[in-house]
């Protein structure tokens, strides 16, 4: 595999946590370095993970994943989506440094967001002279720049339309969800 292509793949994985680190921005009353870098590096470190788990395992228990992977990516955008609009209700009500996420929802994103980079390495594990650990840090880093890009745009989207953009962004996650089962399903 080249590099243009693993490039594109790599852009391709990041695209859903992309979309979940801007619905992280937007829970984010203050924005800081450490926020950014807490949310890219949990969704890159899983983007990175996922890939060499499924190169480790092959094809061993693809048949078995692939049957409800679907559902579990379902679940988990659409448990936190419905809390993040359950949160929207409180909205103002953080910490005194502006921090209103919990580091529990940004680790369940992540194995969430990271699900179909569980299968491109089992794909990965098909071909043959791939460098699985160049490969994984391509994934890793780009998912990392996009992320973070995510939650900055994420958190200026969110100051300007406050709570709506709270529920704006759980609606997101949910359809994000329902579009990973709708796309399995049929």
């Amino acid at each position: 595999m080249n590099f243009t292509s693993l490039f594109f793949i790599s852009i391709g994985l990041a695209m859903d946590a992309f979309a979940v680190s801007l619905t992280e921005g937007i829970s984010l009353r203050k924005l800081c370095v450490k926020s950014i870098l807490k949310v890219a590096l949990v969704f890159g470190v899983f983007q990175g993970v996922m890939p060499l788990l499924g190169w480790a395992v092959g094809g061993l228990f693809y048949d078995k994943i692939s049957k409800f992977d679907h559902w579990i990516a379902f679940g988990l955008l659409a448990f936190i989506g419905i809390k993040m609009i359950i949160d929207a209700r409180e909205f103002g009500k953080c910490d005194i440094h502006g921090n209103c996420e919990k580091d529990t929802n940004i680790i369940v994103l992540g194995i969430a967001t990271s699900i179909d980079a569980l299968a491109v390495g089992f794909s990965f594990s098909l071909l043959p002279g791939l460098n699985i650990y160049f490969s994984i840090a391509v994934i890793g880093i780009v998912t990392f720049i996009l992320s973070s890009v995510g939650v900055y745009l994420g958190n200026k989207v969110g100051q300007l339309l406050g709570a709506k953009a709270e529920y704006m962004g759980g609606i997101i996650l949910i359809g994000m969800g329902i579009n990973i089962l709708i796309q399995h399903l049929t």
